[in-house]
């Protein structure tokens, strides 16, 4: 398969000492520059994929993009996404797997959506609230470009004042305030589901501490922080990148039990 004109493409560019990756939608009379030197589109198509191309002082290296690829470099966000990094620890905390059906509060730019729709396809879904319309627009095109559309519902709607689907495998909650989901999400998941939960700030991960006591229904399985450390991939001179993604937020695995949750107690 070779390089066309509207592909989009993934250069990896190498220097003296540096290295940089950029993404572009290719057109033949376009011309793209790099910290490297530039080269025009139409050199370019044609090209096998993993093409390299010389440049005035160094080579680029033409590559498909890969989801990851299109999240991080390509598809728009208006809100602050969950990075991959974190992304993938919560997804294998909650052991997702195709066929399972999983809810997400709080889709923003449909990021997470995508890499849970990864997971839970073929067989499975997603079943996506965000009480903005705007970010149901944005997070819906950008889950129909990742090809994965026929395993994401998005709708418009606050869990907080009660879920439509039953029999949940699993659920993740990205909003300021997920306490005030967790009782009416309760009789929505299969008993012993998990839940994740992502915050930024540890005062909200007190005071979802707080409120689960109380309230019960679920237990606390674990409480994370992920980070990553880049290495600076020359092998005279192997060292840890001067800049890396540090602190973004916390991950809270929770699992649902079979004591209903006082906030959902019925009289």
């Amino acid at each position: 398969m070779s390089i066309a004109e509207g592909d989009w493409v993934v250069a990896i560019v190498e220097g003296k000492n540096r290295r940089k990756v950029y993404a572009f939608r290719l057109r033949a009379k376009a011309s793209y520059s790099t910290f490297a030197g530039s080269f025009r589109g139409e050199q370019a198509i044609g090209l096998p994929w993993g093409s390299r191309i010389e440049l005035e002082r160094g080579v680029a290296y033409l590559l498909k993009p890969t989801l990851y690829d299109l999240l991080n470099l390509v598809l728009p966000r208006r809100s602050q996404v969950i990075y991959p990094k974190d992304a993938g620890f919560m997804l294998a905390a909650l052991g997702l797997r195709p066929g399972m059906r999983v809810l997400e509060a709080g889709v923003g730019s449909g990021f997470m959506t995508i890499w849970a729709a990864v997971h839970v396809c073929p067989g499975g879904q997603v079943y996506g609230y965000d009480v903005r319309r705007d970010m149901i627009e944005l997070a819906s095109r950008n889950v129909e470009v990742a090809g994965l559309a026929d395993c994401v519902r998005i709708k418009e709607g606050d869990v907080r004042a009660g879920v439509e689907e039953a029999d949940l495998d699993a659920a993740i909650l990205d909003m300021p305030d997920p306490w005030d989901a967790l009782g009416p999400l309760w009789r929505s998941l299969r008993p012993s589901s998990p839940v994740g939960v992502f915050v930024p700030t540890a005062n909200q991960v007190s005071k979802l501490l707080a409120a689960l006591g109380p309230m019960g229904g679920y237990v606390v399985q674990e409480v994370a922080e992920v980070f990553k450390r880049e290495w600076e991939p020359r092998a005279e001179a192997l060292r840890p990148s001067t800049r890396m993604v540090g602190h973004t937020g916390f991950v809270v695995i929770l699992r649902r039990t079979a004591q209903e949750p006082a906030a959902q107690a019925r009289p």
